[in-house]
């Protein structure tokens, strides 16, 4: 017996062919061909056999070159522009419609928008597919369904009981952060399907175990990563359906479909964790603001600043501001001698920790984060060329690279075996703090040991970013340090994420509590935290960004390239600028040396300009992928330009 040949399933050919649909015989597919310059649909004939279930939105399998792929619905039509033979869809993969047309609409508009194939952006929004879940999902069908369920514990604007809204909450100063998103996802929930979007897990969870506690009649689903993976396509197709009233998700989510009317509320919209870290680089504030415009959706931005972006559409009236503006005691104090605790604030310490616990924010994790000499203020380098730093007060220095301790250090330079710390961490802020008031229990909420809440009466809580615990009655002070190692950051979103920092920790204190910050009276933050209004300074911030010609009203394209090909590109760039291929505006800055062989290039653009600038970036990584030359690693409308 002569053995057959092996033939892969991908060659394997129809025999014969199949009786076309009678109606609506074509189907325009998007497919995942894995190239980027082929990111336009493609027509294929429907067999009458899956007509039925060969939907827009669907998954189907299609014959593409010698391989079978992936592709979606996106179209039934009556007949093809295509003037070739067409091939026919060879079978669908999934009966459950993962899209709809205006989802569908919006991945073609972020694709355009970031430069990107379209495929791109839908294995960053749709769930892979799970067959199990394919098989046993049957759409609930529940209806109409009165969702109503009662009065929340906190009152919130009556702007969100209107059926239409496209606003940034600006968040009052109250120690019930969770309770306001709370019951906003109720009030929202009355009208229509509600989708939160969170920046991160804890801040998701919090809110999933919320509502499910206060509000057991609606039906809730967590579609995010952290789920398994059979839950969370469980819970898109149900999302798709209509058969959940909240979903909770992070950046992801932001895509999910939705039905009319509905609202989606994206939480801290102007953390850096809602930007997408894989190409296209898109933002989760911008999906929702573009669902807007295509969709009957309402759009709620949440946080307690506002983004560069965010506060320009409000300056503009595209977003509405919801604000609450109060007064809160608040103590400036700054640090003239470089003192850790400047003595103005003891007393303020010392009475609050009568009335309750005491809040300590310090920038940065670790002991001590950078040795000097303490005699000659050279800093303190490993023979590996790396910095020297101090993890506990009894321990030795060490380098920050290889890890080599130096029990007997002594300055290279004059040999002083002084050391002093220039950058202290949390570690040593709470040793300095607890010599500063005795007797006083010290929590210390940083790095890999986070606290969620404290229940102490009276206790001195040191925190980084980030790790601030909840107290329930609020915190009778909250001391904000080293302010100006928070508005120090060479990047331009320094000043943007200090200020929602600040107000964001100065929301923890109580109703009768103050605010200290160590920091110049002078500075606009003290203002602004005292009648608790954050558009202060984004004013400012928008109009120096303007005449810096910078992001939010110009937007920026970062090209990274073999450094060997970087002058060319940036020739190139002038000469299409001078012949009016770019806008006139264009400014292309670089190329700049990079590690690893690599540059950078960054070219912008005024936003009314900006399309036609990134159309034409676009067009140039296409003829590259035609022409089979490596692409330029893009990255359009960046967190940040460092």
């Amino acid at each position: 017996m002569v053995a057959r040949p092996l033939v892969l399933k991908s060659q394997v050919g129809r025999s014969g062919k199949s009786i076309i649909a009678a109606e609506l015989p074509i189907a325009r597919v998007l497919v995942d061909t894995g190239v980027y310059h082929l990111d336009t649909p493609f027509d294929y004939l429907v067999p009458e056999s899956q007509s039925l279930l060969a939907q827009v939105g669907v998954r189907v399998e299609i014959p593409f070159g010698n391989v079978l792929r992936e592709g979606i619905i996106v179209q039934r039509l009556l007949e093809s522009a295509s003037s070739g033979t067409l091939k026919e869809i060879s079978k669908i993969l999934s009966p459950h419609p993962i899209a709809t047309t205006e989802t569908l609409e919006l991945f073609s508009r972020v694709a355009k928008r970031w430069s990107a194939n379209p495929y791109d952006v839908i294995r960053s929004a749709i769930p892979p597919r799970v067959q199990s879940v394919d098989r046993s999902f049957s759409p609930l069908a529940l209806g109409e369904r009165v969702r109503n369920v009662g009065s929340g514990t906190v009152e919130i604007p009556g702007i969100f009981q209107k059926k239409n809204v496209r606003a940034f909450w600006a968040l009052p100063c109250k120690n019930e952060f969770s309770e306001l998103i709370t019951e906003l996802i109720r009030t929202r929930s009355n009208l229509g399907q509600v989708l939160v979007v969170a920046p991160d897990e804890a801040t998701l969870e919090s809110f999933y175990e919320d509502v499910k506690k206060f509000y057991p009649l609606l039906i809730c689903a967590r579609i995010d990563g952290q789920v398994s993976r059979s839950e969370r396509y469980l819970n898109f197709l149900r999302m798709v359906n209509g058969d959940v009233d909240i979903a909770f998700g992070m950046r992801g989510a932001v895509f999910a479909p939705l039905a009319s009317p509905s609202t989606v509320i994206v939480v801290g919209e102007s953390s850096h964790l809602l930007y997408e870290v894989r190409s296209p680089g898109w933002n989760a504030r911008d999906i929702a603001i573009d669902r807007s415009e295509i969709e009957k959706i309402s759009v709620v931005l949440v946080g307690y600043s506002p983004s560069l972006e965010a506060a320009r559409l409000i300056d503009e009236s595209f977003l509405s501001l919801v604000s609450s503006k109060q007064r809160r005691h608040v103590l400036a104090v700054d640090s003239s001698q470089g003192e850790l605790l400047p003595s103005k604030i003891f007393p303020l310490i010392r009475k609050a920790l009568k009335d309750g616990p005491a809040l300590f924010l310090v920038p940065s994790k670790g002991y001590g984060n950078a040795i000097l000499c303490g005699k000659c203020r050279n800093v303190a380098l490993c023979s590996c060329g790396g910095k020297l730093q101090r993890r506990k007060a009894d321990e030795p220095p060490v380098c920050a690279v290889c890890a080599k301790q130096y029990v007997n250090w002594k300055c290279s330079w004059c040999q002083s075996d002084s050391i002093y710390i220039a950058s202290r961490g949390i570690d040593r802020f709470a040793e300095e703090i607890g010599r500063a008031f005795p007797n006083t229990p010290i929590v210390n909420s940083s790095g890999d040991h986070i606290i969620r809440s404290i229940s102490q009466d009276s206790a001195l809580v040191v925190a980084t970013p980030g790790a601030v615990p909840r107290s329930e009655t609020g915190y009778a002070a909250v001391a904000l340090l080293q302010g100006m190692r928070f508005f120090g950051h060479s990047d331009l979103r320094s000043s943007e994420r200090a200020k929602d920092l600040f107000f964001d920790v100065a929301s923890h204190v109580s109703v009768d509590g103050s605010v200290c910050a160590v920091i110049d009276p002078a500075h606009p933050i003290v203002a602004a935290l005292t009648i608790w209004d954050p558009t202060m300074m984004a004013r400012r911030e928008l109009s120096e960004q303007l005449d810096a010609q910078l992001p939010p009203y110009w937007r920026v394209v970062i090209i990274e390239l073999d450094s060997k090909s970087a002058v060319a590109l940036v020739t190139g760039l002038n000469r299409a600028k001078d012949e009016t291929r770019l806008p006139p505006q264009t400014k292309i800055l670089g190329p700049f040396e990079k590690e690893n062989g690599k540059s950078r290039i960054t070219v912008s653009a005024p936003a009314d300009q900006a399309e036609s600038m990134i159309d034409f970036i676009h067009e140039l990584q296409r003829r590259r992928s035609i022409s089979g030359k490596p692409l330029y690693s893009l990255r359009v409308d960046p967190y940040s330009l460092a």
